[in-house]
Order: structure tokens, then sequence, then C-alpha cells
């Protein structure tokens, strides 16, 4: 089946223009290669306007009213999706090319209300008018944990191996706050009338890559017998993705932003940069800020561990600047991407690729790719896409693939760009086969979302 989305007039690109000559007009490039950057996209208008449009090689497609993704697993798109009367969980297969509506929750849960722990059991919160309680189910049992669990959005946190969870239980004055090591079906109480605040938002509970430790606001647990081991003397700590070690900002001597809670803007956070090792209890300085300056964002690490990106800026006037983009190894290597912005701005999706080959970050809806080994960079257009799909960019062996509006691009290892897809919907988010030979695409529509299954090897603008 041959799908050939229709052209825009220009006036779309006309707007991509725009919005890249303000970030280029802010950034170090400068007046040339903005100059250069107009008259490039200019042409290339005229280009899309009389070109023929690319055929696209559609092998499935579904119309949904909703569609809730939940995760991507060995070319399984899984997902709730609403079509008319009907909902469910779905599952969209790429190697078989079906639409599969089957309830996957019992074997993977549904990370809401359901959840897989140990290697027999799951956990399930059952939401009633009298009570709001907590049931460990098994092949042939069924156990109650607790029968007062909050109306917390997320009262339960999984460690990664599902052989712990943590849990928060209505008290008299806050919240109990309890681990529960699956396997040996026993209870822990961790800490007694918490406060709400403290354990809010969807990551409360903060575990190890491998779940032996996790942190609940500034204490350290060992998660074998719930034993706090450390105090913290920071915030905004993310783990390593594997092994026991934490970055997170050392706490400044006095508090001078209040403004901790913003996922966008650049907020203080302190002056230092440090790294925890739980197993060997060695505490490392791994950057610490110039006069004036500050961490204004939270730190990030390389699917590998070796890895750490962290933005930096400036308080002028009770507004906060982001100005700097760092790559560091704690070693020898330090990198450093400058943003020259007139305005406090937004800053999403900092992200590093394996191996610290590509960062790439989002300001005020402008995505800047760079190539760390080459210090080549491009940027793009991706308002719509920080708005409604956070997973937008993907990393590649060979390159990175990423959403811009309306299409689809590969970028090479020399920056090179293919567009490998184009619709005339807007794109919320895509999958990739493990052999890149097929693209599951979801897109807006009339009806709601549209998924698309294509096969990359028939369209004319496929990588090699």
């Amino acid at each position: 089946m041959n799908h050939v989305p229709k052209e825009d007039d220009g006036l779309h690109k006309a707007i991509q223009a725009f919005k890249l000559s303000r970030y280029l007009k802010e950034s170090r490039f400068g007046f040339f290669l903005l100059l250069f950057s107009l008259l490039g996209t200019l042409i290339g208008i005229g280009w899309l306007v009389s070109r023929e449009p690319t055929p696209v090689y559609v092998l499935k497609e579904a119309t949904f009213q909703k569609v809730v993704p939940y995760f991507f697993k060995e070319d399984r798109f899984y997902f709730w999706g609403q079509k008319d009367k009907e909902s469910g969980y779905y599952i969209f297969d790429l190697k078989s090319e079906k639409l599969i509506k089957e309830d996957w929750t019992h074997k993977y849960g549904d990370s809401k209300g359901v959840y897989r722990v140990g290697k027999k059991f799951k956990v399930r919160i059952n939401d009633k008018k009298s009570e709001r309680s907590l049931m460990l189910e098994g092949h042939q049992t069924r156990k109650k944990i607790s029968g007062s669990l909050p109306l917390l959005k997320k009262p339960v946190s999984v460690s990664p191996a599902g052989n712990f969870f943590v849990y928060a239980e209505q008290a008299e004055s806050g919240l109990n706050l309890h681990l529960y090591i699956v396997e040996a079906e026993k209870d822990i109480l961790l800490n007694k009338e918490v406060e709400p605040s403290k354990v809010s938002g969807e990551q409360w509970v903060q575990w190890s890559a491998e779940g032996e430790y996790f942190l609940i606001d500034h204490t350290l647990y060992r998660s074998k017998d719930g034993k706090p081991v450390k105090k913290l003397d920071g915030h905004a700590a993310v783990w390593a993705p594997d092994g026991a070690r934490l970055v997170y900002v050392e706490s400044p001597k006095k508090q001078v932003d209040d403004r901790k809670d913003s996922k966008e803007r650049p907020f203080i956070l302190g002056t230092r940069l440090m790294i925890l090792d739980m197993e060997s209890g060695k505490l490392q300085r791994l950057y610490e800020t110039e006069a004036e300056q500050w961490i204004v964002g939270k730190a990030v690490w390389d699917p590998s561990g070796r890895y750490v990106s962290f933005p930096t800026g400036k308080k002028i006037n009770e507004e906060t600047y982001f100005e700097k983009v760092h790559v560091t190894d704690g070693k020898m290597f330090h990198y450093t991407e400058n943003e020259q912005n007139l305005m406090p701005t937004r800053l999403n999706h900092l992200t590093l690729s394996p191996n610290g080959d590509y960062l790439s970050y989002a300001v005020n809806g402008i995505l800047k790719l760079i190539d760390l080994r080459t210090q080549e960079s491009k940027v793009y257009d991706v308002y719509h896409q920080v708005q409604s799909d956070p997973d937008y960019v993907r990393f590649d062996p060979k390159g990175v693939w990423l959403v811009q509006n309306r299409e689809i691009l590969f970028v090479a290892d020399n920056m090179e760009e293919k567009r490998v897809y184009q619709t005339d919907k807007q794109v919320l988010g895509f999958n990739l086969s493990s052999q890149r030979k097929k693209l599951l695409v979801r897109e807006e529509s009339k009806e709601g979302q549209i998924l698309r299954l294509v096969d990359l090897k028939k369209s004319q603008d496929v990588t090699s």
C-alpha cells in the first residue's frame, strides 16, 4: 500500500526559518551562518514546493481516538488504545505486521495500577470507596500489604529487577514509608510520619541500576535490609546506568533560588557537581563553577555510564540565564558548548548518546545536535515534539534518528541528513525495528491518532 503525503505550501518551512534565525542570532554561529542558513532555507522552500512528493510504503495502519504508549520491546509496541466505543491494551508487532488486542499487563504490569515483582508475583492497587489497598498476588495466592494507600499519583515504586518495592501508607500525621522484600515476603518500616511533599512526583524513590540502593529525599538506603547508609548533602541526584554511582549537586551554603520544581527553565542548584560511589564510598568532585556561575539543571549520564552532561549559567536581576552545556568524563575530557541567549531559556531533553559521541538538547523549541568527535553541530525545529514526545531523538551506531515536525530524519556520522519519512500530519512519536527495515510512526489525525507501519527498504529516502 502506497501513501503519498500532501506537500506543505512552504509556509511551515518559512516559520521554521524564522525560528532558526532567532536562535542563530542569539548563538555563537554569528551573522554569516545566519545569512547562509536563511538563503539555504529559501532555496529549500522553492525546491520542496516544486518537486514530487516522496512515496511512503505503508505496510499497515490503524486509527485510534486515543493512544497511550507504554513501552517498545523486541520489535513490539505496547500501548493502550481507544477506538469507537472499544478500548483496551494492544500490541503492534512490527515483525508480523499485526495489531493484536491483548491484556499484556498480566505479564508486564502497567506501572500505574499493576506492577510485576519477583518471578511469580505482582502488586495491584485496588481503589474502592471504603479504602485504597495494595495487594500482593501470586499464581494462586492473594495477600493484602496495606489497606491505607494515600492518594498519591504513584504510591508504589518497584526496583529495576522487581525484587524490592517501596510504598507509602497513610498515617495519623503524614505518611509511613515501607520497603517490601518480595522473595522473603518481608515488610520493613523505613520512616514514620513523613511529609507528603517528600514523596510526591513520579520518581520520589530513585533506585540504583541494579537496585542495591535507593534514594528518598536526601537519605540513601540499602535494599537488602532497608538500613539508611548515608545522608546526601545535595540534591538533583541521578544514578549511573550501571553500578551504584550517583551524581548530584552539592547543596550551597546559602539558599539562592527556590524554583527546584522547574523542569524547563534554568534554576540555581549550586556550584559543585559531585559523584558518590556507594560500593567504595569514594566521593569525587566532578566540576566546580567559576565565580558568579551556577549549575542550573540536573546532570545526565550517557548510556555507558562514562560521561556526564550538565548546564551552567548565571543570575542577573533575579532571572537565571542558561549559558553553557558541559560534557565530561571526570578525567581528561571536558567539552563546553556555549549558548549566548538574550533571555532566560527553556532547556529540554539534555541527552548524551552511547559512548558520548553525540550531545543533544532543545532550547525554546530548537534542537541542537552536536557531534562531540568533530564538534560539528546542526539545529532543528522541534517545538511540537518538545510538547508531545520526549523520545523524539534516537541514537544509532551509525548516526541519529530524529523527528522535526512532519518528517523523520536520519543524520549520518558526517552530519549529512536524509529524510526517511514525511507526512502532512504532525508526528507524535516513532519506533524502529531492530534491523532498521521498518518504521512505526504515530501521527495526529482528525479522528485522534494514526499508527502507521512503513517499509523503509522500499521508500526512496531511506538510509543505506
